[in-house]
């Protein structure tokens, strides 16, 4: 069913990206071209993913305006076509009210945002020649509200949710699909050094914290990647434009719920 699709990942070294080439390639996708600016974990996702499928690699930087035109190119250029494009880069740069200096701010919007509308912007030219495709953007529970040292993280991921159902509204015609999931607390590699490095959390952090979830345990990409393969499947054809809260609690309870109360 799948060996004739292809797929476009950004953030493909690790966490929910990683997981989600993984996926297609389990799924029995064609191919898959991964994107990301670390080339040395770039190397080595591709070198694990290989042994399943058909894999592309292409490094660059999303703060760069002319990759994602370049990194669709590439695509076709590999492929033929694409069919799928997962938008999974994210900058979680910690700034709010007081401290997001202009930089910042240019920084967190200009992954987070800019660059999954550009990627969408080129990659909807790809799939229009086929009249199919899917579009899924990682976005985050955040978006609906964050914490004071996530406020501008938050807003660019508000402003993508916004460009996500409205987009979806533009190609829906088109045979074109496109979602943003909102994520919440994953217990991915990036996470995991954001906890023990910036904020100063012991190794077993993820456990400890997951043992207090509902699930007795955090969100995995692997989990996330299980969603994705839901919508670039028949199953969910009759659906666009979804933004998908993807987490063990309802909006509005993060800090109020006794899971999440300290020990």
């Amino acid at each position: 069913m799948f060996d004739g699709r292809f797929a476009l990942v950004t953030g493909a070294a690790q966490g929910m990206g990683f997981a989600a080439a993984s996926k297609f390639l389990e799924m029995g996708f064609g191919g898959v071209l991964l994107l990301d600016r670390n080339t040395v974990k770039l190397t080595e996702a591709a070198a694990r993913l290989k042994p399943l499928g058909r894999v592309e690699t292409l490094s660059g930087d999303l703060m760069d305006v002319s990759l994602p035109a370049r990194a669709v190119a590439a695509a076709v250029a590999a492929f033929g076509r694409l069919d799928v494009l997962v938008n999974a880069a994210g900058n979680t740069e910690r700034c709010g009210l007081d401290d997001t200096t202009p930089e910042a701010f240019e920084r967190l919007f200009g992954v987070n945002t800019r660059a999954p509308l550009f990627m969408m912007q080129e990659a909807v030219k790809a799939m229009r020649v086929n009249r199919s495709g899917t579009i899924i953007n990682m976005s985050s529970m955040l978006s609906h509200g964050g914490p004071p040292n996530l406020t501008t993280y938050s807003a660019s991921k508000a402003a993508l949710n916004i460009l996500t159902r409205s987009s979806a509204h533009k190609v829906a015609r088109d045979g074109i699909r496109i979602f943003a999931i909102n994520l919440g607390w994953v217990n991915s590699d990036g996470e995991h050094a954001l906890q023990t490095g910036f904020h100063g959390m012991p190794q077993d952090w993820a456990e400890a914290i997951g043992r207090r979830m509902p699930a007795g345990r955090m969100i995995t990409p692997e989990d996330v990647a299980g969603l994705v393969a839901y919508l670039v499947s028949p199953s969910a054809s009759m659906m666009t434009g979804a933004i998908i809260d993807y987490e063990q609690m309802p909006v509005a309870v993060f800090e109020s719920h006794p899971a999440l109360a300290p020990e």
